[in-house]
């Protein structure tokens, strides 16, 4: 038996954990599951403080002669000259279509390195139909490398809790219900501007409605330079208390104006939240049937779909129900398979 060896960029699962991050220990715990005897995967670390550009352009080189089948790489670009076939993963375009969205420690390397990493790439996975044609329509590459993965779900993490579970983390970190959450990295194309404006003007109904946003800043937003008390920002949040959070949400809002798939809406969906979404492809590809969608960009259109899950309990009801069932088509061992058969084509 032919054993296949995977060296993986393992760079983004160093603290803080970000959406790439997710995507990689999701990915690794559906490896896990699969439990396939002719696989041997090694996750590739840099030691603290390497700098994670020169690890992935340098150390990454030496260690792909080490005799792995092949190389993946999560993170949008790779060494220069590897010795063996790499798969590329491209989680969106974002920094090439909306720079002005990024801080520049972000912006540049991948701006640098993302089109010659992806030409380099014996296959580019991406997670949303729409994201796998804008790549080989910018990046001038054959449709045929491309391959859609869609993302799992951490099912021990993101369940529907009990209520006493959900009322010990909402009291923990002082919150007051009812609230809205917004997950994920804090940043301008998270559409935190159209939350803050719809939670403004469903105040004026819902006096004391709150609006908690839940993840790091990673960029300015200038909403939040002076932010109303009604604001809270949370910053990031332990893996065993994020679901609670999500549960004792009166709906979660996605706004976002552009993305790669959308982690946190399908985590929401498997804690039994109602989620208001953004009307973007990669939402409506994944999500249609689950989430209650607005016009992406459009603030008094946010408002009103809110206001809708929030008024009409039949709704509610259905939205839940559907998005429930709809999580639970997302599995990780489903992922992780589908990357195996990328990397048997390309390195077995």
């Amino acid at each position: 038996m032919n054993t296949l060896r995977v060296g993986i960029d393992g760079k983004s699962l160093l603290p803080p954990r970000t959406g790439v991050g997710r995507y990689l220990a999701g990915l690794l715990g559906g490896l896990e599951e699969l439990a396939l005897e002719d696989l041997a995967v090694e996750v590739l670390r840099p030691p603290a403080p390497r700098s994670t550009v020169l690890w992935t352009l340098w150390d990454l080189q030496v260690v792909s002669r080490r005799g792995f089948s092949v190389l993946h790489l999560p993170f949008y670009y790779g060494p220069w000259a590897p010795r063996c076939p790499t798969v590329l993963v491209v989680h969106d375009l974002l920094v090439l279509e909306h720079p002005e969205w990024f801080r520049p420690a972000r912006l540049h390397p991948i701006r640098l390195l993302l089109p010659a990493s992806a030409r380099r790439a014996a296959a580019v996975v991406t997670f949303a139909t729409a994201v796998a044609e804008a790549i080989a329509e910018r990046l001038h590459l054959e449709p045929s490398r491309l391959r859609v993965i869609p993302h799992g779900v951490d099912r021990h993490l993101f369940r529907v809790p009990g209520a006493d579970e959900i009322a010990a983390v909402v009291a923990r970190w002082g919150l007051s219900r009812p609230y809205l959450a917004c997950l994920g990295a804090v940043e301008p194309r998270r559409g935190v501007d159209l939350a803050v404006a719809a939670v403004h003007a469903l105040r004026q109904v819902w006096g004391e409605l709150e609006l908690v946003l839940v993840g790091p800043l990673r960029a300015p937003v200038p909403c939040l330079k002076a932010a109303p008390p009604w604001v809270r920002r949370l910053g990031h949040v332990a893996d065993e208390e994020l679901g609670p959070l999500v549960a004792g949400a009166a709906a979660v809002l996605a706004p976002s104006r552009a993305e790669g798939f959308d982690l946190p809406v399908l985590e929401a969906l498997a804690c039994g939240a109602l989620v208001v979404a953004s009307d973007i492809p990669p939402h409506r590809e994944h999500f249609a049937g689950g989430v209650q969608f607005f016009s992406s960009g459009d603030a008094e259109s946010l408002t009103a779909a809110t206001r809708r899950v929030l008024e009409d309990s039949s709704l509610a009801a259905s939205l839940r129900a559907s998005g429930l069932e709809l999580a639970s088509r997302f599995r990780w061992c489903d992922s992780a398979r589908a990357h195996v058969a990328v990397w048997r084509e390309v390195g077995g």
